[in-house]
């Protein structure tokens, strides 16, 4: 099978490659694109800076209210504090074309960002209402990063729906 693929590209170079032949020898990298070429995923890696700045502001705003949780190292007087999850760089990772889907039988393209976050706490109080009433402005030293998956139209434009979570930390 390799044999026969490689004589049928040598073949199609060595006859003159036009329209259709140009394309499938560009696709696979033998032959050079022309100037200002530019592919389906070079357009959704352009826009993906966009799509990571505005899902970090939802997802921040998301986690805004953070959570209550109990701080039990004193086993007699716990505390509890409010942790915060802050969504603070985004990373646009991939970008590559996906499949036909079985509800619109479209074709389109799938683009990857990771995001990197860290926790903030506040201070420690007595009673959960006070703990939540308080900003979570102290750096926790904990972080991570979790990758989402946003889809794309066959025109690289992303219809602005929130991403699936592929990565859990």
């Amino acid at each position: 099978m390799k044999k026969l693929t490689c004589v049928l590209i040598a073949w199609v170079c060595a006859s003159g490659c036009g329209g259709a032949t140009d394309k499938v020898l560009q696709d696979f990298g033998i032959r050079e694109r022309p100037e200002g070429y530019e592919s389906g995923t070079d357009r959704v890696m352009a826009r993906m800076n966009d799509v990571g700045k505005s899902e970090m502001k939802r997802l921040n705003l998301r986690e805004r209210r953070g959570e209550v949780r109990y701080d039990d190292t004193d086993a007699l007087r716990g505390r509890y504090y409010k942790a915060v999850k802050v969504y603070d760089r985004f990373y646009p990772l991939d970008a590559n074309a996906s499949g036909r889907t079985s509800v619109r039988r479209e074709r389109g393209f799938v683009g990857y960002i990771e995001y990197s976050y860290s926790y903030y706490e506040g201070p420690r109080k007595i009673s959960r209402t006070e703990a939540a009433a308080q900003a979570a402005d102290i750096p926790m030293g904990e972080g991570g990063r979790e990758t989402y998956r946003y889809r794309f139209n066959s025109g690289a434009v992303w219809n602005g729906a929130k991403g699936e979570l592929i990565r859990r930390p």
